[in-house]
C-alpha cells in the first residue's frame, strides 16, 4: 500500500512538473494547432506532386525544393495572419505573404540557366513560384482553391506539354542512341563532336550494352528535323569510336532513306556528300586519334 501511494505521488508530481514546464514554454512555442498543422501537410502533398513532375526535367530543382518553398510560404503566411493577435487591428495580415511572392522570384531566377541562345529552367522557375502561391493560399485557409490550382498546374505541365510536343514538334527528333566501342574515351569525344557541330545537349547518360560496347543516350536541347538529323548522324559516324547511331524511333534504314530523299539527283547527292565529308573531317579529324581505323561512309 505504501509503495502504491509513493508511485501515485511520484506520478502526480511528475504531471505537475510537466504542466509547469509546458506552461512556461507557451510564450516561446505557442499552442499546437491541428488545423494549421493540417494546412502544412496539405501544402506538402500539393507541392510534392508538382515537384515530382519537375524532378524528371530539372533534378536539381525538383521534388524537395518545391516542397520546401511551399512549406516556407505557408508557414510565413500563417505567421503573418495569426501571430500577435493583440495587434491584429494595427497591421496588414497578408503583408508577409507579399514579401514571400517577391522573394521567391530570386529563387526562381536561380533555376534559369542560359547556354548561348538556349534558355533552360523557365518552366521550373514558374512552378517554384506557383508552389509559393499554393503555400500562401493554404496558409490563408484557401485549401480547396489550392487543390484546384494544383490540378491546373499539373494539367499544364503534363497534358499541355504532350500536346505542345505533338503539334509543334511533329516530324522532329531530339533523342540519339549512340553505340560506342569504348565508353571511357568515346563519351568525351562524342560530346565534343556535338559541341563542335553546334548541337546543344540537354542530357547524356551512359549504360552498358552487349559485350564491351556502351550506349550513350543523348537528349538534345532543341529537336531537329528528320533531314537535319540524318546529316548529323552522317557526321557522327565519322568518329571511329562510334559503331552506329539510332535516332528516336527511327531505324538506320529510315535515316538513310531520308538522307537520300534530301537530294533531287544523283549528282547533287554526290556533291552534298563530298562537302559534308570535307566539313566533318575538318571539324572532327583530331578526335579519331588513338582509335582503330574506320572508314567514313556518309
Amino acid at each position: 500500500m505504501y509503495v502504491e501511494w509513493c508511485l501515485n505521488s511520484l506520478l502526480q508530481n511528475l504531471a505537475n512538473l510537466w504542466e509547469q514546464i509546458t506552461q512556461g514554454l507557451v510564450p516561446v512555442t505557442g499552442y499546437f494547432d491541428w488545423v494549421l498543422a493540417a494546412r502544412l501537410v496539405l501544402t506538402l502533398i500539393l507541392c510534392g506532386l508538382i515537384g515530382l513532375e519537375r524532378s524528371g526535367h530539372e533534378s536539381a530543382t525538383g521534388f524537395r525544393p518545391h516542397i520546401l518553398v511551399g512549406l516556407g510560404a505557408c508557414l510565413m503566411t500563417m505567421a503573418g495572419i495569426y501571430a500577435l493577435p493583440e495587434s491584429s487591428g494595427m497591421r496588414d495580415p497578408l503583408r508577409v505573404a507579399s514579401y514571400v511572392v517577391s522573394g521567391i522570384g530570386f529563387l526562381g531566377a536561380g533555376a534559369i540557366l542560359r547556354h548561348g541562345a538556349i534558355v533552360q529552367g523557365v518552366t521550373t522557375a514558374a512552378s517554384i513560384w506557383g508552389c509559393a502561391g499554393i503555400g500562401i493560399a493554404v496558409g490563408a485557409g484557401l485549401g480547396m482553391q489550392a487543390v484546384f490550382f494544383t490540378g491546373l498546374v499539373l494539367f499544364t505541365l503534363v497534358v499541355l506539354e504532350w500536346l505542345e510536343e505533338r503539334f509543334t514538334q511533329r516530324g522532329r527528333e531530339k533523342h540519339l542512341n549512340i553505340h560506342l566501342k569504348d565508353a571511357n574515351r568515346a563519351v568525351g569525344k562524342v560530346l565534343t563532336a556535338l559541341s563542335r557541330l553546334g548541337v546543344k545537349v540537354k542530357k547524356a547518360n551512359v549504360v552498358p550494352a552487349e559485350g564491351e560496347t556502351s550506349l550513350l543516350m543523348v537528349e538534345l536541347t532543341q529537336p531537329m528535323t528528320a533531314l537535319a538529323m540524318a546529316s548529323l548522324v552522317k557526321q557522327l559516324l565519322f568518329l571511329k569510336s562510334i559503331i552506329r547511331v539510332d535516332v528516336g524511333h527511327l531505324t538506320t534504314e529510315q535515316i538513310k532513306q531520308m538522307a537520300l530523299e534530301q537530294e533531287s539527283t544523283e549528282e547533287d547527292e554526290k556533291r552534298y556528300n563530298e562537302k559534308l565529308e570535307q566539313d566533318t573531317k575538318a571539324l572532327l579529324e583530331d578526335l579519331n586519334i588513338g582509335d582503330e581505323e574506320q572508314d567514313f561512309h556518309p
